[in-house]
């Protein structure tokens, strides 16, 4: 991956009850907000429907240098500081190429962002299940899915990220029922 291809960032952590004050986590989305002019595209947020304190936020930068700018910016240190004090475990966060369209899942009204580990020697094997799993899920094309994204992280080739885009939690439910048996 060359520094100047898009990357997308993934934050992940579990909010204190201080977070349910919109106007916090508000504050730092406002900050990261003041960086469209120098690289950031979009950004998108949201807790899970399973655990409503299990927060996502999705950054869209231009590129990875555009992302290493802001982590070199003097100010991030108070950031990274202001965002784990609304967080009751460590703050995880992934730059990670996403295949795909992204708009696809973006503009979805329900995304599942799922993050995971190969452990072991099995590395590659665990991301070629995954990949193959994003693909057969777009060969069924289930009714409700409008897009899917898949990526191995920066930070850690071991960890990968999975986005999924879904018309409801009640079609996502379904669809990993009758996929999954489950």
């Amino acid at each position: 991956m060359a520094p100047e291809d898009p990357i997308v960032e993934v934050v992940q952590f579990v909010s204190t009850d201080q977070c349910a004050d919109p106007s916090l986590f508000q504050a730092l989305r406002n900050i990261v907000q003041g960086w469209q002019e120098k690289g950031l595209n979009e950004q998108y947020w949201g807790a899970t429907m399973e655990k409503p304190n299990n927060i996502y936020w999705v950054l869209f930068w231009q590129s990875r240098a555009h992302a290493a700018a802001f982590a070199a910016d003097p100010f991030y240190p108070e950031f990274i500081q202001r965002r784990q004090s609304l967080a009751t475990t460590p703050v995880r966060d992934f730059h990670v190429p996403l295949s795909g369209t992204l708009q696809l899942w973006v503009e979805a009204p329900v995304a599942a962002v799922n993050i995971y580990k190969a452990n072991g020697i099995r590395v590659e094997e665990t991301h070629q299940m995954a990949h193959s799993a994003v693909r057969h899920l777009w060969s069924l094309q289930p009714q409700g899915f409008t897009g899917s994204s898949f990526g191995v992280t920066h930070e850690d080739p071991s960890v990968g990220v999975h986005i999924t885009g879904w018309n409801s939690v009640e079609v996502r439910r379904d669809t990993e029922h009758h996929v999954c048996g489950n």
